[in-house]
């Protein structure tokens, strides 16, 4: 067997390595995931690489900062940019790595680790049940952490199924590591797909034909890999995880020791600071957390019976010993000096581990944490993700439900407590993700969208008045998706990213048709999109909304974040949604930079209590739950330099930094990516711009259902004219159609931009500034 490796090394490298060097001379540029230098390159780029490779950024293609690795640098055609040419895709694995894998294991180890697994997660879900009969087993319903609680959660009875399943095949993998069945590059590299785990998900029932409208829970939307971008798989990697056992355990210091606390970090570096943004508007942030929801929702352990795991002692005065500890808590710890919690003697934030997900294959690997929600933009937090969600919220006529208040119409109610209160006329409302009580702004979104769902359908049941209730509700689902994609690429992204990126990773909207769509892609978020750069909206927040006076043009009143936390009802006085719109149009976001709000950091989901949590330092902790690798690997991905001295950061955070952690090498990807400065046109830095844009390149190229598309990809495709019409969509069109025009009269053209700027100034609702689609278009002939 040695031989035969050895044999099969010298081919490929004769076959496959040398070749590569054919269009470059110089030296190769090489790097490694834990080293620290960077080598400039002197190589000529490629006019066209080798070997059928294809010039890719380099963040799409991991391979490329594998030690020894070979991709030549390229021309990336009319960018003027410095590709890779690449050859093994979005894989960690170079072409080398894969031919040299594992050879199969022997079945009577294969039946021992099974065993071994499934009595180890039987003696975990037992520890968990004893937990239960205690008394500090389960959140307060009264403690900040019920809120989080609340907006991670989800009723999807499958969850628990799939959690437990993903749980057996995990410690499986680390029984076969202990073995030295599998090693650690194996697991890194995913190469373990040669491994029976001892639980296997069930495989969706994709129908022969293709469905002409896109699935509720994402799946069948790839003809050969039926689960990519479906609820409840596994968010997917830029890098391989840095797990400090190589299969769950959370990441260590590069010197050894613990990291510091996410609590000391974000209080250290993290200040409260208003930066507005010069061009950007509060409408802009809620929308990027409207996207969010509808495309992330890590999925938190539970108890049995969906209760909310307790880690800290009473509402956080101190973690709960270890022994003692349910083994999904991994609590955030708070020093006694703490500026903020030392007034309420606390030492501990309520941190809970993300479920993870089984591998399609049933496959044995490291931990890939579970998607609660599809990876797709498809309006699930609208419509749910499964039948039974749906049809709750369905009415008559191909309508959703709504609570009609006196003449205007409001999301659904709901009987789940989800809310601070629903006595004395407060009102709690439904979505398909129970998530539109977080924040009012949030629930406005919800009741636009809700309200335009019923607007069309209503347009397209008169104009097809043979079509059934069935058909009118997906054919206005089908429209919705459409107008949310498009809004998305076309007037959000753009905003965000720049100029450059969008036409680097070809996210633009097409002429007519597009034709990027690649059934290889994997469209399904990554674990660095969903936990650091997406996350960048968190530094956007304002702790105060200002909601205005038409009449005076006055602020008629301020309100404190945390006071619209889960808390509704205000959206039941009648001139309160115009006003919050006009609000969010007029008031700036704001700026990108490492400052956020006291509102995050100090009082999220307070409620009655005098302190809440700090989503800060959740977030940090999240990274490392979900084993993502540091900011400085990240860079190198991105072909930037990494940071190997705190000096090379401003004097500000070089200072703050040096603080917390023990080496440059060890900066979470959240922290790294907010001290960067904008890359230009747009209002992220240069890591989180290529992240973000790497992943909604995936979520076009890799979604057969994408908008763009036309009958030769799309099963749902629109006509050539029904596409023009859906182009014309803005989102300061979707407003004006939806508002309640109590006091809400004008509106900018752009409605993410501030209405002060040269060019968006308001018009009114009727103005050719602001196109309406014409629903004729959809009329059957």
């Amino acid at each position: 067997m040695i031989l035969y490796k050895l044999a099969l090394h010298i081919f490929v490298y004769v076959v496959v390595v040398c070749p590569l060097y054919k269009c470059a001379r110089g030296k190769v540029v090489r790097s490694h995931y834990e080293e620290n230098e960077h080598t400039h390159s002197t190589e000529r780029p490629c006019a066209v690489c080798p070997r059928k490779g294809i010039c890719v950024p380099k963040i799409q293609c991991p391979a490329h900062i594998r030690p020894n690795s070979n991709n030549p640098l390229c021309h990336l055609e009319g960018t003027g940019v410095i590709g890779v040419c690449c050859f093994t895709g979005n894989s960690h694995a170079e072409e080398l790595d894969q031919v040299m894998r594992s050879a199969a294991l022997n079945r009577d180890d294969i039946k021992s680790v099974h065993k071994h697994s499934h009595k180890k997660v039987a003696e975990l879900f037992r520890k968990a049940d004893d937990l239960l009969k205690g008394n500090n087993s389960v959140v307060n319903i009264t403690a900040p952490s019920y809120g989080h609680h609340l907006s991670m959660v989800t009723y999807d009875e499958r969850v628990q199924k799939l959690g437990q399943g993903g749980l057996l095949n995990l410690f499986a993998a680390q029984e076969l590591k202990s073995r030295q069945s599998i090693s650690d590059d194996d697991l890194a590299l995913g190469l373990t797909d040669q491994t029976d785990g001892p639980f296997c998900p069930p495989s969706p029932n994709c129908p022969t034909a293709a469905s002409r409208y896109r699935s509720l829970g994402g799946e069948c939307n790839n003809g050969l890999k039926a689960t990519w971008g479906a609820i409840n798989t596994g968010f997917e990697r830029l890098l391989p995880p840095h797990y400090s056992d190589g299969i769950w355990a959370m990441r260590t210091s590069v010197l050894g020791l613990p990291l510091p606390s996410p609590r000391t970090v974000s209080h250290s570096l993290l200040l409260d600071s208003s930066h507005p943004s010069r061009t950007q508007n509060l409408m802009f942030m809620q929308f990027g957390q409207f996207i969010a929801h509808d495309i992330s929702a890590g999925v938190i352990f539970t108890m049995g019976d969906n209760k909310p795991i307790a880690c800290c002692s009473g509402d956080g005065e101190d973690p709960i010993p270890a022994d003692q500890q349910h083994w999904a808590c991994a609590p955030i710890e708070i020093g006694p000096d703490d500026p903020f919690y030392g007034r309420f003697q606390h030492r501990c934030i309520n941190f809970v581990r993300t479920q993870v997900a089984p591998a399609a294959d049933c496959s044995v690997g490291y931990a890939k944490q579970m998607n609660g929600a599809t990876h797709y933009p498809d309006l699930s937090h609208l419509y749910g993700s499964t039948s039974e969600k749906l049809e709750s919220l369905k009415a008559p006529g191909g309508l959703l439900k709504v609570f009609n208040d006196y003449g205007r119409d409001l999301p659904p109610t709901t009987e789940r407590e989800e809310c601070v209160t629903t006595r004395d006329g407060a009102a709690c409302f439904d979505s398909g993700d129970n998530h539109a009580n977080q924040i009012i702004s949030l629930t406005v979104l919800h009741t636009i969208w809700t309200r335009e769902h019923n607007r069309v359908a209503r347009a397209l049941s008169r104009m097809n008045p043979i079509w059934t209730e069935e058909t009118v509700f997906m054919e206005t689902r089908r429209i919705l998706q459409a107008e949310f994609q498009h809004i998305i690429y076309n007037e959000w992204l753009p905003l965000l990213l720049g100029p450059q990126l969008m036409q680097l990773f070809h996210l633009y909207s097409a002429r007519g048709y597009s034709s990027a769509y690649d059934p290889q892609v994997n469209p399904s978020l990554t674990a660095e999109f969903s936990t650091a750069a997406m996350r960048f909206g968190h530094s956007i927040v304002d702790g105060k909304i200002m909601i205005p006076s038409p009449r005076s043009g006055e602020v008629y009143e301020t309100i404190s974040l945390p006071e619209i936390m889960f808390q509704p009802s205000r959206l039941r006085l009648v001139p309160f949604l115009d006003r919050l719109l006009i609000g969010l149009s007029m008031q700036a976001m704001q700026s990108v930079d490492p400052f956020v709000t006291e509102a995050l950091t100090h009082y999220m989901f307070r409620g009655v209590n005098p302190f809440g949590l700090d989503l800060a330092a959740i977030n940090i902790q999240r990274g490392r739950d979900y084993g993502v690798r540091s900011y400085n690997h990240y860079r190198r991905l991105c072909g930037l330099e990494p940071f190997t001295d705190f000096k090379q950061y401003s004097p500000m955070a070089a200072q703050r930094l040096s603080s917390v952690y023990n080496s440059p090498e060890d900066v979470d990807l959240w922290i790294g990516g907010l001290l960067e400065k904008p890359v230009e046109g747009g209002l992220v830095g240069a890591t989180f711009a290529q992240i973000i844009a790497d992943q909604f390149s995936r979520l076009k190229r890799g979604d057969r259902y994408f908008y763009e598309y036309g009958h030769d990809t799309n099963p749902g495709a629109f006509t050539s004219s029904q596409l023009a019409e859906i182009k014309k969509v803005t989102f300061s069109r979707i407003i004006c159609d939806n508002r309640d025009g109590v006091e809400f009269f004008t509106q900018s053209p752009n409605a993410f931009l501030r209405v002060d700027l040269p060019g968006n100034s308001l018009v009114p609702c009727d103005s050719p500034a602001i196109p309406s689609m014409d629903l004729s278009r959809f009329r059957e002939m």
